[in-house]
């Protein structure tokens, strides 16, 4: 999809969806993602499948995680929306 100038390309919401930061943005941000969903048949279905994604883990795991285990998870994440290529 070619950027528009003031839209989220597709890299910007791969990033904003993977790092868990959509839930961050401000207003204008926010319709920004949600218009770049609208154009964007290809983000929409990536959104869609970490949303169910995240639904399935949940629903296999049944009881809190262990928190240990959790925060090791979200440190190899941050450690990677973190990288050199950001």
């Amino acid at each position: 999809m070619m950027k528009m100038p003031g839209m989220y390309s597709c890299h910007d919401v791969q990033e904003l969806v993977t790092c868990g930061t959509v839930e961050e943005l401000g207003a204008w941000d926010r319709l920004r993602f949600r218009m770049h969903l609208m154009m964007c048949h290809h983000c929409a279905r990536f959104v869609r499948q970490v949303r169910s994604l995240g639904d399935a883990v949940r629903r296999l795991l049944g009881a809190p995680p262990d928190p240990e285990r959790v925060q090791r998870l979200e440190e190899a994440v941050m450690a990677h929306c973190d990288g050199p290529d950001r």
